[in-house]
């Protein structure tokens, strides 16, 4: 069971392909969205000031941190497309803001503009753009202060996801995504002195807590409470789709469309990469479509394998290069080249094209996948314990690190965050000292992290991959608040 999460973290697409990184130009025009939403986050929180809202930059700004661009196989007219719609968002908001402080005799405040969108640049104008902007940012920022604003950015980001997620269920949440905006908004002043940076990062760890919360409520009245997990992992024949990312909604919406389509013939639901998490959901385990998990999370060669059709939800976060195109369907802001684009939340195509293909073979070998959420196991523990240090772990780690004699509560997966997260604030109403390690570096556990920097925890990760986190949130990590970082054999 371990190797199986262990795959996710390290065993993926670009550790195979020995090419672990982001490629210069996708992460240059990345940076131009970014620059964008920082500059939207700036005269958001100025017109704030005058209880001024606009709603839709700021639901603009929290989708455009909610990508992650990585492959080179991005869908050109999809980036182009939300660079323009943050451009004219800007310049709305900029405008506006101005025409406030004009009225009211206020001075005006303004950063400089490090880009001017025109619908006629090309690709490569673009990311000279972004070149010349990083090119002024090393020279004007000290380098403490970036690797901090890049803590920012990444923390921004994994909120953002977060609240993506949120508002597919409820509306009602712009107080928390302007929150996000505002944090990030720190990363605009280069004149901002690093400890009140390291102060808003403090705070903004118990905020981000709040949102986790509120996700996690939402898809325990929606699925029920999350229980272990027991599937297979492996296909049986019939036709079939393998679903893959980490978005439940998705999931279930393509799971009633089987169940409204009244099909002749069955067609079987696969779960891939982070997308197991469904399975400790009763709505989700008790569905009859949903058959197992499929694959060894390494998406170009399951892509490549699987015979059926292929769902990439929006959260999909990985490299698929090299993968040749077939029938795979996208719900990304900024979908693969080669994809089919779901439209209007309609998974009918998906269905349809599953049925067309040839049906999936029964693999030949069937593995079980089991995982145990004891929550009660693990509380009542806690309740009990007379220790005065408790360590945490997520994820197995190496029984070679000298742990003495101290109580240890170890946590089968990193999927059990939320038991992690319930257990710190147990063991400190106790005045417990507490030790997590976190053995695998993912987003998922960076953002537990995130949320524990602010709750006297001796931390402990795993070194990070630099596929999809920037170097300087390691060293921030480590040099700005003290988090260990550890090798994981």
């Amino acid at each position: 069971m371990y190797n199986f999460f262990k795959n996710i973290a390290e065993k993926n697409s670009c550790t195979l392909n020995g090419a672990c990184s982001i490629h210069p130009s996708v992460s240059a025009l990345y940076q131009i969205i970014l620059n964008e939403i920082r500059e939207i986050s700036f005269y958001l929180v100025k017109l704030k000031e005058f209880k001024i809202v606009d709603n839709e930059a700021i639901d603009l700004s929290i989708d455009g941190l909610s990508i992650f661009l990585i492959n080179t196989s991005y869908n050109q007219k999809d980036y182009l497309k939300i660079v323009q719609k943050l451009n004219e968002a800007k310049n709305r908001v900029k405008k506006k803001y101005g025409e406030h402080c004009k009225l009211n005799n206020f001075p005006t405040e303004s950063i400089n503009s490090n880009f001017n969108f025109d619908k006629n640049m090309t690709i490569s104008e673009l990311i000279n753009c972004s070149q010349n902007s990083f090119v002024n940012y090393q020279k004007n920022v000290d380098k403490t202060k970036q690797r901090l604003f890049e803590v920012v950015t990444l923390f921004s980001r994994l909120c953002a996801i977060e609240l993506i997620k949120i508002s597919k269920f409820k509306k009602e949440c712009k107080e928390f995504k302007f929150e996000v905006l505002r944090f990030f908004a720190l990363t605009s002043s280069y004149s901002i002195r690093n400890e009140k940076i390291k102060r808003r990062i403090y705070e903004f760890s118990d905020f981000s807590l709040k949102i986790a919360i509120e996700l996690s409520s939402i898809y325990q009245e929606r699925y029920g409470k999350k229980e272990s997990a027991k599937t297979k992992r492996s296909a049986i024949e019939g036709h079939c789709i393998l679903a893959s990312g980490d978005d439940l909604d998705e999931l279930e919406k393509l799971l009633k469309t089987l169940e409204e389509m009244d099909l002749k013939e069955n067609v079987n639901v696969y779960t891939h990469g982070p997308l197991f998490l469904a399975h400790f959901y009763p709505y989700f385990k008790n569905n009859k479509f949903l058959k197992g998990h499929f694959g060894a999370d390494n998406p170009e060669y399951d892509f490549s394998i699987f015979n059926g059709s292929i769902l990439i939800t929006q959260n999909f976060i990985q490299k698929i290069d090299s993968l040749y195109r077939g029938e795979i369907f996208s719900n990304k802001l900024i979908s693969f080249s080669k994809v089919l684009d779901i439209k209007n939340d309609d998974y009918k195509p998906v269905i349809e094209a599953a049925l067309k293909l040839n049906k999936c073979e029964k693999s030949k070998e069937s593995e079980d996948l089991n995982i145990e959420y004891d929550r009660e196991k693990i509380i009542k523990f806690i309740n009990n314990t007379t220790a005065k240090e408790v360590i945490a772990i997520s994820g197995k780690i190496d029984r070679k690190i000298d742990f003495k004699t101290k109580e240890i509560v170890e946590l089968n997966c990193p999927l059990e965050g939320d038991i992690l997260l319930e257990s710190v604030e147990k063991l400190k109403e106790k005045d417990i000292k507490i030790v997590a390690f976190f053995s695998q570096c993912n987003l998922s556990n960076l953002a537990i992290l995130f949320m524990l920097l602010n709750k006297d925890v001796d931390l402990h990760i795993a070194n990070c991959s630099h596929m999809l986190i920037n170097p300087h949130v390691v060293e921030s990590l480590k040099e700005d608040f003290g988090v260990n970082i550890i090798q994981i054999d």
